[in-house]
């Protein structure tokens, strides 16, 4: 996995957290596109072979040399489903050991560590505050230790689900080319390949979580990237201000941001007990004291749903007479439809890229590309309605398929 070096000078704290999570979901979504790929070349290999099976169900039956060359043809279709399915298994054991031993959670989670330290010691300075140090110290990786290893862990679950589907899927393709099918008796062969095209155009099947969220292995992967590294940015920042006898922060949210996260834009959170309420603190800078109000601590404001997946809400210093809490709280339900339906149109995009990658026929493939377009036809109408940015590398196949 090559991963994201942020530049602070040319990158917005957004564009980090998003890209860092775009590689982490890059390195899932090539996995999985390579194990379609490798299902769909040996599914096709077994349709070619059994479309030189003779028709049985011509009147007169097969002719006794006709019977000797279906036996030959279902014997190597036979062997080659046992090669293909040990074939299949190695590749996946393989891909998973390849990303396992990069270390991809751990990578991740300290260039948004660094970055989000980086990031609040810099505001500091700018506020005249200094104290600490300005490298990534023991102490600031054991503030995201837990993190990285919650990372480690949501990624084991795609691990298990990528070395399972080949076989799995493979099997259930075979499935369709039972005797009965393989020798004209059940559905047509037309209908055969259309039917595995579908099947593999869905990639690793969906799973449902522990509170009964549905995710694909793109949409998951990603999700967990973004997460894990906007909380490892925001803990490394909270760790900085400690540091620096900083106990107060503030909300940042994004400009689409969800109902959830809008309630807490502009607010004042404590990270070192101080209780909600009103409180009365001495300046930052010059005599004199001023009265603020903390909404809550941090750690209640996520039990409260701030923070939850796919957050990208930041923390930064609060600092009394200087800083300027966000005022724009006002959650923006348009704005929120608009990013969901962009969101949908990028997944339609892809949805119809698969189906051209996983086709069977020239034909079934000539269709797909055709809703390809037809798709980024509906995408640009949209963008030309609404005028929102177009991220085309949304809609690329290597892309995952987050929300």
């Amino acid at each position: 996995m090559a991963l994201f070096v942020p530049n602070p000078e040319a990158e917005s704290v957004e564009e980090i957290v998003e890209q860092v999570a775009l590689e982490l979901a890059r390195a899932y979504q090539d996995a999985e596109n390579e194990l379609i790929r490798e299902v769909a070349e040996r599914a096709a290999r077994d349709m070619r072979l059994a479309n030189q099976l003779p028709d049985a169900t011509v009147a007169g039956g097969l002719t006794v040399a006709e019977r000797r060359r279906q036996n030959r043809i279902l014997a190597e279709l036979a062997a080659s489903r046992a090669v293909a399915i040990r074939d299949l298994q190695r590749i996946a054991q393989g891909l998973v050991s390849r990303i396992r031993s990069g270390g991809v959670a751990a990578k991740v989670i300290e260039v948004a560590a660094r970055e989000g330290e980086a990031a609040a010691a810099a505001m500091l300075r700018f506020a005249g505050i200094t104290g600490g140090t300005s490298t990534l110290t023991g102490t600031a990786t054991q503030a995201v230790a837990m993190v990285a290893l919650s990372l480690e862990n949501r990624l084991e679950i795609l691990n298990q689900r990528i070395t399972r589907y080949p076989q799995d899927a493979y099997q259930r393709i075979t499935a369709l080319y039972s005797p009965d099918t393989l020798l004209g008796i059940s559905t047509s062969r037309q209908q055969q390949a259309a039917a595995v095209q579908r099947f593999l155009a869905e990639g690793i099947p969906s799973f449902t979580d522990r509170i009964g969220r549905r995710w694909t292995i793109g949409a998951y992967a990603e999700m967990a990237g973004r997460t894990s590294v906007n909380r490892a940015y925001n803990d490394a920042g909270v760790w900085r201000m400690q540091q620096s006898g900083i106990g107060l922060v503030t909300v940042v949210r994004g400009l689409d941001s969800c109902k959830k996260c809008a309630a807490w834009a502009g607010k004042i959170l404590s990270t070192d007990g101080t209780p909600a309420g009103p409180v009365v603190l001495e300046r930052a800078a010059g005599a004199g004291t001023v009265t603020i109000t903390v909404a809550a601590s941090v750690e209640q404001a996520r039990n409260a749903g701030w923070g939850h997946p796919n957050c990208r809400c930041r923390l930064v210093p609060y600092l009394p007479g200087l800083t300027v809490p966000q005022g724009d709280t006002t959650y923006d339900e348009a704005a929120e439809k608009e990013r969901a339906e962009q969101r949908r149109l990028e997944r339609e995009i892809r949805s119809a890229k698969r189906r051209q990658m996983a086709a069977m026929t020239d034909t079934d493939r000539a269709k797909a590309a055709r809703e390809v377009r037809e798709a980024q036809a509906d995408m640009r109408g949209f963008i030309g309605e609404t005028g929102r940015q177009r991220q085309s590398y949304r809609e690329q196949l290597r892309f995952s398929d987050g929300r």
